[in-house]
C-alpha cells in the first residue's frame, strides 16, 4: 500500500469515525516504505525474506509505588516501540523455532521508537531493526538446515508457520492514563498497612498501561488491536522476635482502571491482610505436613493457573541441535498431549476470551491478528484439544487466536479466559467435611486450608534441580494457611511453608470441588522460565474461573526461623 493509498484508506472507508492520529499515521507510512524495501533484502547465498512483520506498541503507561503512604517512585510517559519479525525460507520450512548450540541470533528485534512523528527518524529505526532481524533469521536458518543435514527427516513434518488471510481494521485511539488516580491508589493502600510490630515493608505498586497494538506485515494485514492492563499489588512483611520473616500480599488485575475494584474495596482487603499478619506473628509454625489440603479462593486460582497451562498450550517446543550420536527423530515432544487425563471424570475446561467481557482475559484478536475462538480443552477430565498460535502442530486445525508473547519472544499459545468446571460442586460446608474425613483416614487431627499462594510475579524463590536433589516445590509458596480441626474451629499458622513435589498429576487427585468462583484476573507469560520472571507489574493479562478443591494428599514443609533485628524499629 503506497502512502497515497494509505492516506485515502485512513480517511475514508476504513476509518469513518476516527482518522489515524498524526503520530500513528507517521508510523504506518514509515512501515509501508520500509516493508517494500525489506522484501528485497538478500545476503550472498542466503534466501530473501518471505515474511516481514512490524508490530507497533503505541500508548501511555504510568507506574507508581509507595511505602507506608509515602510515594517511593513514579514514572509516566508515552510508550512506543516496534517488534520486527523476519522469516526466511517459506511457510513449510523457515528459520523459526530453532535453538542451536552456538547461540544463533533469531529473526526478531525489538526497538524503541522516537515520540516525535518524524518520518526520517522512524524509518531509520525500522531500517536498523529490519536489517538486524534479517541477518538473525538468515543465521538461524543456516544453523537449522546444518543441524538437519544427514539426519532422517521427521516422520510427520509440520509446517513452520500458518498462512492466514490478511485483515484490515479501523484505527483506534486510547484515552490517556489518569496518573493522579494511580498515585492516590498506591499512597492510600500502602498507608493501610500499619501498627504491626516488626513491620519491615508496607508497599503498594501499580501500573496502568493503555494503548494499541498496530500490525503491518507483508501478508497485507493492517490492523489496530486494543491492548493494556491495570495491576495493583500490595505487600506486607513482618519479622517476628525470633527472626522469622512473614509475608502476605494482595493483588488485582483488570483490563482497564475502570474495571478494578474501587479504592475502598481494595483498602478493606489490605486492612484484612494487616490483621492476618498480626495474628500470624503470634501463630504456631507447621513443621511438616502430609495429608489432604483444601485450596480456597485465590489459592485455588493459583493451583490451576500454575499447573494447567503447560498441559493445554499446544505450541510445540523449539527444535534444537541433535545429539550427534542419537538416531531418534529430531522432532521434540510437546508437553500438552491430547488424550491425557488431567482431571477427574466429569470435569471440563473451556477457554473463551470472547465470552469474558469485563475481565482481564477478554480480547477479540490475539497478537497475530487472529480472532479468538472458544476452545473446549478438557472433556470428562481428558484433554481433547489445545490452544494454538500460528505455529502449527500436527493434528490441529490452525490457530485458535491464543498467540501472545512478551517482547522479542515467539508468539505462543497461552490461556486467555479459562473456566474450570467440576462434574459436581458441593457447598463449602460439605467440602470441608469431605476434607476432614480424609484427614481422619490419615490419622490427622486437622486438615490444612490454603487460602492464598504467591502469584509467580511475586515469587521470591528460584529453584534449580541437580541430579540427586529432592523434588522441586512445583507451586509457589503459600501466603495464608489455617488448620481446620474436626470440631470446626480454625487456627492460623505462620506462612513459612513450601510445597514438595507438586506436578500436573495432583489435579487427578482432586477428591471434591466446592463453589465455583467469579473471574480472577492474573498477569502471566507463555510457558517457560519467563512465567516466573515477569516482574511485579509485568506480564500479559488473563482470567481464570475455578472452584475450591480438596486434594487427597500433598506434602508441605516448614522453614521457619531467621535472624532477629539487632535494634528495635524506629518510632512511627
Amino acid at each position: 500500500m503506497s502512502p497515497l493509498l494509505l492516506l485515502a484508506w485512513a480517511t475514508t472507508a476504513h476509518a469513518t469515525d476516527l482518522a489515524i492520529p498524526v503520530s500513528q499515521g507517521a508510523l504506518i507510512q514509515a512501515a509501508e516504505q520500509e516493508l517494500e524495501r525489506a522484501l528485497t533484502m538478500q545476503l550472498p547465498d542466503q534466501p530473501t525474506p518471505y515474511y516481514v512483520g512490524y508490530e507497533f506498541l503505541d500508548g501511555d503507561v504510568a507506574t507508581a509505588s509507595a511505602r507506608s503512604g509515602v510515594l517511593d517512585s513514579f514514572d509516566h510517559a508515552p510508550y512506543r516501540n516496534v517488534r520486527v519479525e523476519v522469516r526466511v525460507g517459506d511457510y513449510t520450512l523457515d528459520n523459526s523455532r530453532y535453538q542451536g548450540d552456538f547461540g544463533e541470533r533469531e529473526g526478531v528485534v525489538v526497538r524503541n521508537l522516537p515520540d516525535d512523528p518524524i518520518a526520517v527518524a522512524l524509518r531509520r529505526e525500522l531500517w536498523l531493526a529490519t536489517d538486524e532481524a534479517y541477518k538473525g533469521a538468515a543465521e538461524q536458518f543456516s544453523g537449522k538446515m546444518a543441524a538437519r543435514e544427514g539426519r532422517p527427516p521427521p516422520d510427520n513434518p509440520v509446517p513452520s508457520f500458518q498462512p492466514i488471510d490478511p485483515i484490515t481494521t479501523a484505527p483506534l485511539k486510547a484515552p490517556p492514563v489518569d496518573a493522579d488516580a494511580l498515585v492516590t491508589r498506591v499512597r492510600e493502600l500502602s498507608a493501610r498497612i500499619a501498627e504491626i510490630d516488626g513491620l519491615e515493608n508496607a508497599e503498594a505498586v501499580s501500573r496502568d498501561w493503555v494503548g494499541q497494538r498496530i500490525l503491518v506485515n507483508s501478508e497485507g494485514t493492517r490492523a489496530w488491536i486494543p491492548t493494556g492492563f491495570s495491576v495493583v499489588r500490595v505487600e506486607g512483611i513482618v519479622r517476628t522476635e525470633d527472626g522469622t520473616r512473614l509475608r502476605d500480599c494482595r493483588w488485582w488485575v483488570a483490563r482497564t482502571p475502570d474495571e478494578l475494584p474501587d479504592l475502598d474495596t481494595m483498602a478493606t482487603e489490605v486492612e484484612e491482610m494487616t490483621a492476618i499478619l498480626k495474628q500470624a506473628a503470634a501463630a504456631p509454625q507447621e513443621k511438616d505436613y502430609l495429608g489432604p489440603v483444601i485450596f480456597e479462593g485465590a489459592a485455588a486460582t493459583e493451583l490451576f493457573r500454575q499447573l494447567l497451562p503447560p498441559q493445554i498450550s499446544g505450541t510445540p517446543p523449539p527444535e534444537s541441535a541433535p545429539d550427534p550420536y542419537a538416531t531418534v527423530d529430531i522432532t521434540p515432544t510437546p508437553t500438552a498431549r491430547v488424550g491425557r487425563r488431567l482431571l477427574p471424570e466429569g470435569w471440563s475446561v473451556l477457554d473463551d476470551p470472547t465470552a469474558a467481557d469485563g475481565t482481564a482475559g477478554s480480547y477479540v484478536r490475539d497478537f497475530e491478528g487472529v480472532e479468538a475462538r472458544p476452545v473446549r480443552l478438557v472433556e470428562d477430565g481428558v484433554l481433547k484439544a489445545v490452544l494454538m498460535s500460528r505455529v502449527p502442530r500436527a493434528h490441529t486445525d490452525g490457530s485458535t487466536g491464543h498467540g501472545r508473547g512478551l517482547g522479542p519472544d515467539a508468539r505462543e499459545a497461552m490461556p486467555g479466559a479459562v473456566q474450570v468446571r467440576p462434574a459436581r460442586s458441593m457447598s463449602e460446608k460439605k467440602l470441608r467435611k469431605r476434607a476432614l474425613a480424609l484427614a481422619r483416614q490419615a490419622d490427622l487431627p486437622y486438615v490444612l486450608v490454603v487460602r492464598r499462594i504467591e502469584p509467580p510475579a511475586l515469587a521470591e524463590d528460584f529453584e534449580v534441580a541437580f541430579t540427586g536433589d529432592g523434588p522441586l516445590a512445583g507451586l509457589t509458596r503459600p501466603l495464608e494457611v489455617v488448620r481446620l480441626y474436626r470440631d470446626g474451629h480454625e487456627e492460623l499458622v505462620q506462612p513459612t511453608l513450601s510445597f514438595v513435589g507438586v506436578d500436573r498429576r495432583v489435579m487427578r487427585d482432586i477428591a471434591a470441588a466446592g463453589p465455583v468462583q467469579d473471574w480472577v484476573g492474573v498477569l502471566d507469560a507463555p510457558n517457560g522460565p519467563r512465567r516466573f520472571s515477569i516482574g511485579t507489574v509485568g506480564g500479559l493479562p488473563a482470567a481464570w474461573s475455578v472452584p475450591s478443591v480438596v486434594i487427597t494428599e500433598l506434602e508441605l514443609r516448614g522453614e521457619g526461623g531467621g535472624q532477629p533485628r539487632a535494634i528495635p524499629a524506629p518510632p512511627r
